[in-house]
């Protein structure tokens, strides 16, 4: 299975995605400390229902030195032992992005939230913008997305089961790290326009790369 991108709608979503970028990236710098940024956290932090901070720690853990290594290399590995060795490569590749956003965390040196200013029940030194856990689930998550919706020689049940666990981390971990008071708002946003940008890159070479067929299986088929 191939799929080519047109390059004007990829053009066009680059040009989007890298306007967004630079203009929150000012934003960010301009006022390090927003009023929409206070704002959402109050709003999601003072939820009246049940105590969520351990399903939210859970939420986050998959970028835990251990827990992120381990699910990445798990991944790499089920792709490897059931004959999908070109997307096991291109799973261990999401390091690549992650080196990418450390480098830009650098760079932007924006200071995380304090308990002056909400209540922080997670602690990271690192700088804050873009949430590097965003951009990692966004990358490693979005691309077992794609290849659980192109790649049709795996198992339906892996598929919908794999795909659904990561549709839902990556779009409850924005939630995880405001709530935990690891992030600004600006920052998941960050995150997810970061991450958009790496993801396209890797899909943009996965999906044109024409190695969806599993070879293997197909041998076995012939004979």
């Amino acid at each position: 299975m191939k799929i080519n991108l047109s390059n004007k709608e990829l053009f066009a979503f680059y040009a989007l995605v890298a306007v967004s970028v630079i203009g929150l990236t000012y934003f960010v710098q301009s006022y390090p400390i927003s009023g929409f940024d206070y704002f959402m956290t109050r709003e999601i932090q003072e939820q009246r229902g049940w105590d969520i901070t351990f399903l939210m720690k859970s939420i986050s853990s998959f970028y835990d030195p251990v827990i992120g290594t381990l699910s990445v290399i798990m991944a790499a590995l089920f792709f490897f032992l059931n004959h999908h060795r070109r997307e096991a490569w291109f799973t261990l590749a999401v390091v690549f992005p992650d080196l990418c956003n450390l480098l830009f965390k650098i760079l932007i040196h924006r200071a995380r939230p304090t308990s002056a200013d909400v209540k922080v029940l997670a602690i990271f030194t690192q700088a804050s913008f873009p949430s590097g856990h965003v951009v990692h689930y966004v990358v490693f998550f979005g691309f077992l997305i794609a290849v659980m919706i192109a790649n049709k020689y795996i198992s339906t049940f892996w598929r919908f089961f794999i795909g659904t666990i990561s549709a839902f981390l990556i779009l409850t971990v924005s939630v995880s790290r405001i709530y935990l008071g690891a992030h600004w708002a600006t920052d998941v946003l960050g995150g997810y326009l970061f991450g958009s940008i790496y993801l396209g890159i890797m899909l943009k070479f996965y999906l044109s790369g024409g190695g969806l067929k599993n070879p293997e299986l197909l041998g076995q088929k012939a004979q």
